[in-house]
């Protein structure tokens, strides 16, 4: 390090010291002990006792001795040796701070970036890296104060989304779904609420607000979150412009829409220490168990939000704390809440189903619409659709994707004899075979025992029942017995071939049955005997 560079370091040390000096014997003067003293100049009690013990040597009082000029308390007090032992780099460090935090502070930025490019260029000759870094730690450390903010009780709501993910879990398939957890705090009485959902969307955002709201029974006077697109579409520190979503969800309950400035979580400290909390709270008694529905993750959840929220909490409760200082100054919840819909309109075309949401899951219509206009409306909760001003269907919201949500009432005939086909059990099957007959409910028994797989002998025995319209219920019912008794095996081919080739009938109602004709002139099976002789005999004929 350059000389002259050394001597301004230590002339800027030797006042910086004597200032400290002085300030140490002006907090003595007004009667602070010595460990208050320590606490508020961050200095050891050594350097106090020191100090005091020069005063008092001196015979002067410590009012005349702080007005001496520098020269002559510097004299007194050895200011001069105290820099002797200093250390020039810590005091470059020092004046260099400022920018060395504004740089950590951009985005993505780094010690070890901030040190290469940075101080060891400016400082070749100054501390490296482990040194650098464990003084700028020290430094945040001591520097880094946290502002105590002050809440009216009822006034604000505090909106955030928690880093860590819940999980759903297919009971089909077993893959999991990811699920995002929206927490909001009352600050004064420290609040909570959360709710676990599968987007962030805006539908979804929205309609946990309003499930917080509910949570609560009253409404805050201001809402603050940060700067998340659901919220604000343009940050400002002044002046943010809020989204269209946000205006309309906030006109409609009074509520005025407040945000954080960008990348200072402390505007909504709180909020933040919520998450914290009921990462400890709720999270493992949820993460312990499987999960296969949206109702019934949240159901718990709540059920520990209500346990958490009666939990000791400053000599009361959050509950007992809100319900007493809160809300009584807060707002009645409306008689309804906001719906956040979103609305299109549908031509029906070769379908009776409409497309919703980015799921793109399909959900019927009466198919006497098809080929009309329909006004379709949904919300996280349900689907509706609109012919003029007459509702014509209302869904249950689902999240599958590509899937079918399809009412009975909505469809034709045909569809519903297919649907009916499709949805066979072996309880159905067999209570059908029952109304036949006996030995019809038997065969259908055998079947479904005796097949490896349950489609298979769905079908199979679904093409038994079928028989009955072919053939008669009488006759597949005298079918199925000639087997009961005969062998005590059946199965669809060999019934469907018993009816086909007219087996079940015996000689008291051949007349009955018989497709062929009496007539004398009809040959018998004598008439053919002398061909079929000649035949296996190798023979010939013209």
């Amino acid at each position: 390090m350059r000389p002259e560079l050394i001597h301004t370091i230590t002339n800027r040390l030797k006042c910086k010291i004597m200032q400290r000096q002085k300030l140490i014997l002006q907090l003595l003067q007004q009667g602070m002990s010595q460990g208050a003293i320590c606490a508020e100049v961050q200095c050891s009690k050594s350097t106090v006792s020191r100090l005091k013990q020069k005063a008092g040597d001196t015979g002067n009082s410590i009012g005349e001795l702080l007005q001496l000029p520098d020269d002559e308390f510097e004299t007194i007090f050895g200011a001069q040796e105290a820099t002797g032992t200093a250390d020039p780099r810590k005091e470059e460090l020092l004046r260099m701070m400022p920018e060395i935090l504004r740089r950590l502070g951009l985005r993505h930025a780094h010690m070890q970036y901030v040190y290469d490019s940075y101080y060891s260029k400016e400082c070749p000759d100054g501390y490296k890296y482990t040194q650098f870094k464990k003084y700028v730690k020290e430094y945040r450390e001591r520097h880094d104060y946290s502002y105590h903010n002050t809440y009216e009780p009822g006034r604000e709501w505090q909106i955030d989304f928690a880093g860590d993910a819940l999980w759903l879990t297919d009971r089909k398939t077993g893959e999991r779904q990811k699920l995002v957890v929206l927490v909001c705090v009352m600050p004064y009485s420290n609040l909570p609420f959360m709710m676990a959902m599968p987007k962030a969307t805006t539908e979804w955002f929205y309609h946990g607000l309003n499930k917080g709201l509910e949570f609560m029974g009253a409404l805050p006077a201001i809402a603050k979150s940060d700067n998340m697109k659901q919220w604000v579409t343009k940050s400002d520190r002044y002046s943010p412009s809020f989204s269209e979503a946000n205006e309309s969800w906030c006109a409609y309950y009074g509520i005025e829409p407040t945000a954080c400035r960008v990348r200072k979580p402390r505007d909504k400290g709180p909020a933040e220490g919520a998450v914290n909390q009921l990462y400890k709270y709720v999270y493992p008694r949820i993460e312990g168990e499987t999960w296969y529905s949206l109702d019934a993750i949240n159901g718990r959840i709540f059920e520990l939000l209500d346990e958490y929220c009666s939990l000791p909490y400053k000599g009361s409760t959050r509950w007992e704390i809100f319900e007493r200082y809160e809300k009584p100054r807060m707002k009645p919840l409306p008689h309804a809440m906001y719906r956040f819909r979103y609305r299109k309109e549908v031509k029906l075309t070769g379908t009776y189903h409409v497309c919703v949401g980015a799921e793109r899951h399909m959900y019927s219509v009466p198919f006497k619409y098809v080929g009309q206009t329909v006004k379709v409306f949904w919300d996280v909760e349900h689907v509706e659709v609109f012919v003029g001003s007459e509702r014509v269907a209302r869904h249950d919201r689902s999240m599958v994707p590509y899937g079918h949500s399809t009412k009975a009432e909505h469809m034709p005939e045909k569809h519903k004899a297919w649907e009916q086909a499709r949805e066979v059990n072996a309880a159905t099957l067999t209570d059908w075979a029952a109304h036949i007959g006996p030995s019809v409910k038997w065969a259908v028994e055998y079947i479904l025992t005796h097949t490896t797989f349950p489609q298979q002998a769905y079908g199979r025995c679904s093409g038994v029942l079928a028989l009955a319209r072919k053939y008669g219920r009488t006759r597949l019912e005298h079918v199925c017995a000639m087997m009961r008794e005969s062998s005590g095996v059946a199965s669809y081919g060999s019934i469907r071939n018993m009816l086909r080739n007219n087996r079940d009938i015996g000689d008291s109602s051949a007349e009955s049955y018989s497709r062929i004709p009496h007539n004398d002139n009809v040959r018998g099976a004598s008439a053919y005997t002398s061909v079929t002789e000649m035949e296996e005999k190798g023979g010939s004929h013209e």
